[in-house]
């Protein structure tokens, strides 16, 4: 990914052994390419359990009652991939399983 002109310059500092253990790993001139790939990927991961944690507890068993163990939402799959190779077929196409 080519960042020429939208990229700024941070100084962090990291313990002496984290150092090494990247410099072991990373090629010279790709340091910061390592660090931008990981800290998307982090960021990615630490967005994502923000958003767990704000919905957690909002799924109730008593609003589906269908869907209380893993057979029914198994069922529940089956039975709209059921409904869509249905539509498919009536529209001349058929979809892959």
């Amino acid at each position: 990914m080519d960042r020429r002109g939208t990229t700024e310059k941070i100084s962090v500092t990291l313990p002496r052994e984290l150092v090494g253990e990247i410099r072991s790993v990373v090629a010279q001139g790709e340091v910061s390419s390592f660090f931008t790939e990981a800290l998307e990927h982090y960021l990615a991961y630490r967005k994502q359990q923000v958003a767990l944690e704000k919905g957690f507890g909002a799924w109730k068993d008593e609003s589906h009652p269908g869907l209380n163990t893993p057979q029914d939402s198994v069922e529940y799959v089956h039975h709209m991939r059921e409904k869509d190779n249905k539509r498919m077929e009536r529209l001349g196409g058929v979809l892959a399983e």
